[in-house]
């Protein structure tokens, strides 16, 4: 059975219990943060929000690698091959958070069906939960190659949920978002890859690779795993995928490529330069109007 498989005999709570109660305390950890940052009450907006962010990462990163290292010394006691326990662990890590994440927007219809009350989307907590999501992606998809799509599909899933929730029973932010500052989310994500690739390489060289999809192949390159399975086809398929990596072929592609780049790249140039223009002209006609609301003030006291 289940329990046999995976080396307990406490049912359902020795299965899923250390994935649902990480699940519970990344749902936990974002509201206990911005509590904490309404009593610390911040003068500055951004601050807040950035602070609050910060904290909810890394409270997020921690109970994660925490996570990871419980399964490294859970895994010995299993008995199972480490590499495919550590992808069973996160296959059912993101299966649980892709249901939360769901679930979690049924507050939405919920407060504008029964409380008659639009809510506001806080999306900078949406991101943050996505970078997340992504470095638990990143690390189980290297034990588990399933998890990619499993990934796509979860986001797929989230985004036209959000998407139908957010038109129809939400309200636009009160608090203004700067939606261009992107570098501090991209930060995060870059951060995010680093440990957990970090993490995963240290894992692989500590435990050593016996089993399991690190195990040493019977192909030194996969270059050689490349002609082992070439061998193995017809002649019609070995001539189609040889012109198709043929230089008669590959050079026009890269160079109709690059072309296509070149042009993006001079479009977005002049859209930056258009809003450029129409943000002076607007700096000026606020300039305008302020100077012509001054003077009228100045005109009605005299």
């Amino acid at each position: 059975g289940i329990n046999a498989e995976y080396g307990g005999d406490g049912g359902f709570v020795s299965v899923y219990g250390p994935t649902i109660a990480l699940t519970a305390i990344n749902v936990a950890v974002p509201f206990l943060m911005q509590q904490l940052t309404l009593i610390e009450n911040y003068d500055i907006g951004r601050t807040e929000q950035y602070v609050t962010l910060s904290r909810v990462y890394v409270m997020r990163m921690i109970s994660l690698l925490t996570f990871i290292v419980t399964l490294i010394e859970a895994a010995g006691e299993t008995g199972e091959c480490p590499q495919l326990y550590w992808g069973q662990e996160f296959y059912k890590l993101i299966i649980i958070n892709t249901i939360t994440n769901c679930a979690s927007l049924s507050k939405y219809p919920a407060f504008y069906y029964l409380l008659n009350k639009r809510s506001e989307v806080d999306l900078p907590s949406t991101l943050m939960s996505l970078i997340y999501f992504q470095g638990c992606i990143w690390f189980g998809n290297l034990f588990c190659p399933l998890l990619s799509a499993i990934g796509i599909i979860s986001n797929l899933a989230y985004f036209y949920i959000a998407s139908a929730l957010i038109k129809n029973c939400c309200q636009p932010p009160t608090k203004r978002y700067n939606s261009n500052n992107s570098m501090f989310f991209n930060s995060f994500l870059a951060l995010t890859i680093l440990l957990m690739f970090g993490v995963t390489c240290f894992i692989i060289v500590s435990n050593g690779v016996d089993c399991g999809p690190w195990k040493s192949p019977k192909f030194p390159t996969m270059w050689h795993t490349w002609s082992e399975l070439a061998e193995d086809w017809n002649s019609e398929v070995k001539y189609i995928i040889g012109t198709i990596l043929s230089a008669a072929v590959v050079v026009p592609v890269v160079f109709v490529l690059s072309i296509v780049v070149w042009l993006l790249r001079i479009n977005n140039e002049k859209m930056a330069l258009r809003n450029d223009i129409i943000g002076s002209e607007l700096n000026m006609l606020r300039i305008e109007k302020a100077k012509f609301l001054k003077e009228k003030r100045l005109g009605s006291n005299s």
